[in-house]
């Protein structure tokens, strides 16, 4: 069955680097693609966001941060509202976990946010318009760079700094580096690279927190089997259970804290493909190219992909239903 799954990996997800299973957290599939090994480091885009989840619930509970619900403001005390910005006033922490911010732009504007020299001050400067808080889900990875700021601020450590001491280092997570981006060159360099490895920053020193991080596909398997645990990682608590619970809570459509809900035997849609959940509950985190980390409690099962980056990817769920998860039962 192993040759099966190469064959129609090769045929039908063709930018697959790597894939890694965990079931019982004893890994029982491992595989690699393209060239790939298991030392090479792969940008996951977006699987950034559900690392960062976790980062927030780890300085809650360390007392950086009072609760999901404390106010943006509170950490920009300095900030003056501009023209309709009065619902910034009301801005909790939560609101940028579950995507409920209202701002300003229709599209996002990637060319000012990453030409501005503080990425996540400059958020502070596109939020509001004529919506309101929870108006609608609008999901945004330069929303998110505020995270980044207010770790910052609140821990006294830099995001990477913070994410060394109180998670990579729990999760045997060794060498994360400091990515050179520094002009549109390299940043698109480092989204089609495979010889680089660390976590992108901006110019004020502040580390990004919605793509960005490149680490290897057993590494990106370990923030998993961290969350099928409930914050556990080889019996050592690293983020408390509590939070762990809130953040695969379904708020938005198929959302939670930074971490995609997926509902068994669920229709979904993604741009214009649909697709169907499967058999099993499932917490993903998601990014562009079908890289995904997907947490199946049900199964007690972790299976990462990691993607070299195309858009628009077949939506990796067949493959884990029809595939892999038939092969590791197999296995029993």
């Amino acid at each position: 069955m192993k040759d099966k799954i190469r064959q129609v990996v090769y045929e039908e997800y063709s930018n697959t680097l790597g894939i890694i299973a965990y079931k019982d957290n004893k890994k029982v599939y491992e595989e690699y693609f393209h060239n790939a090994t298991k030392d090479e480091s792969i940008h996951t885009f977006s699987i950034a966001k559900s690392v960062v989840s976790i980062l927030i619930g780890i300085a809650i509970d360390k007392g950086f941060i009072k609760s999901v619900n404390q106010k943006v403001l509170d950490f920009f005390p300095e900030y003056q509202l501009k023209r309709n910005q009065e619902q910034l006033k009301d801005v909790s922490i939560e609101d940028f976990l579950t995507m409920r911010v209202p701002y300003k732009y229709k599209y996002e504007p990637y060319t000012k946010a990453f030409t501005s020299s503080d990425w996540g001050e400059f958020v502070l400067t596109q939020i509001g318009g004529k919506e309101q808080i929870g108006e609608k889900f609008h999901y945004s990875t330069i929303g998110i760079q505020i995270l980044s700021n207010i770790i910052h601020k609140a821990s006294g450590m830099n995001l990477k700094e913070f994410a060394i001491k109180y998670l990579f280092e729990p999760l045997e997570i060794k060498n994360v580096l400091d990515a050179d981006v520094h002009d549109r060159e390299s940043q698109d360099h480092f989204y089609k690279t495979r010889d680089i490895r660390g976590w992108v920053k901006d110019p004020s020193g502040n580390y990004t927190t919605g793509w960005g991080l490149s680490i290897t596909t057993d590494e990106w398997a370990r923030i998993g089997l961290l969350v099928l645990n409930k914050g556990l990682y080889n019996g050592k608590r690293i983020v408390s259970e509590n939070y762990i619970n809130e953040m695969v809570k379904e708020r938005e459509k198929n959302y939670g804290y930074l971490w995609w809900i997926y509902p068994k035997n669920q229709t979904m849609k993604i741009i214009t493909k649909e697709y169907n959940t499967g058999k099993y509950d499932s917490w993903c985190a998601n990014g562009v190219g079908g890289s995904l980390v997907a947490v199946i409690p049900e199964k007690n099962i972790v299976i990462c992909c990691a993607c070299s980056l195309v858009y628009n990817p077949k939506i990796r769920t067949e493959l884990i239903n029809n595939y892999l998860i038939p092969y590791i039962d197999s296995l029993e």
